[in-house]
């Protein structure tokens, strides 16, 4: 193959998605909830409760899921939900409960991505639901023109000197390499958006309706720890030579699969648009294997290979 060189010009955007309770990066093949005896009876309104989930780029698929049939939704089990689940009969996606670590498990097999969302996604611990807020497991993009930059600054142990001198003044050095341990991506967008806040610092998300106004309460000082998710950045490539902006021959992604985060500041100034950042740290992650996935993987996407990812379609 002919290795074309490509040079990146500014952001094509990013898109945000939970992890897994378990602190592993969530996948179409492993996406888990809870564990153990949970409490689902106050999201039930007649022993049901509604649910969204979204395999591969098909339409969402929004259906009742009915707990009739379960011994206590105050007492429920990851084997209780699972019957639950398969009744409801969602296409392309099968519940079960994952053996290693007796969680709620969901798998789209035939599928690149899996999302599930919801009031009730939430509940059964989709996207640490339980813990940290939010609405489950999914995707939230800030694509087209949305995305005002992204920087990724490395976060680095410094090289280390250590000497050794001898009676008469010889030294013998030991050189430690310099170590790369993570990124500290810092993202600015265009427009306010609590919902995506809230995926990434957690604390309580209450989408508006027609006659409620949405909701955010950020976590407080005493909540312990902070949401995981993962990242996923975009960059559009061009080859040698002059190039118009719709002129991309491929895209760059860059998926970090630990991050943690926060909102940074946001200016109220006269006369000038508020600019919305957000401050995060990726590091090191394993995936359910205890095997050690590094910081980030990069991948350099044809036209038709970045076409083939569906990523627009992901939120829709």
């Amino acid at each position: 193959m002919v290795d074309i060189r490509k040079a990146r010009f500014a952001t094509e955007g990013f898109r945000v998605k939970r992890c897994n309770p378990d602190k592993t990066y969530a996948t179409a093949q492993r996406t888990v909830g809870f564990i153990g005896e949970i409490d689902i009876s106050d999201i039930l309104t007649a022993d049901k409760a509604e649910l969204s989930v979204k395999v591969g780029w098909n339409p969402w698929q929004i259906k009742e899921v009915d707990f009739s049939g379960v011994d206590d939704s105050s007492a429920l089990t990851p084997e209780d939900a699972v019957l639950a689940l398969e009744l409801a009969q969602f296409t392309g996606v099968v519940f079960s409960v994952d053996g290693p670590t007796g969680r709620l498990k969901a798998v789209a097999a035939d599928a690149i991505e899996l999302q599930i969302k919801g009031e009730l996604a939430a509940a059964l611990d989709f996207g640490q639901g339980r813990q940290f807020g939010g609405l489950g497991v999914y995707y939230k993009s800030y694509l087209n023109d949305e995305t005002m930059g992204i920087t990724m600054p490395n976060d680095i142990k410094d090289k280390e000197q250590i000497d050794q001198e001898g009676a008469q003044g010889a030294v013998t050095r030991m050189i430690i390499p310099a170590k790369r341990l993570g990124v500290s991506p810092a993202i600015v967008t265009k427009f306010k958006d609590d919902e995506l806040l809230n995926m990434i610092q957690g604390g309580i998300y209450i989408p508006g309706t027609k006659d409620e106004p949405a909701v955010y309460r950020p976590p407080n000082s005493q909540t312990k720890g902070s949401p995981l998710f993962s990242l996923d950045a975009f960059f559009p490539l061009y080859g040698q030579g002059t190039s118009t902006v719709d002129q991309a021959s491929g895209f760059e992604q860059r998926t970090y699969f630990s991050c943690t985060g926060l909102e940074g500041e946001v200016p109220a100034e006269a006369k000038a648009w508020a600019k919305y950042s957000y401050n995060i740290t990726a590091t090191e992650a394993n995936d359910e294997n205890g095997k050690l996935l590094g910081v980030e993987e990069r991948k350099e996407h044809s036209l038709e290979q970045f076409e083939a990812l569906h990523v627009y379609d992901m939120d829709e």
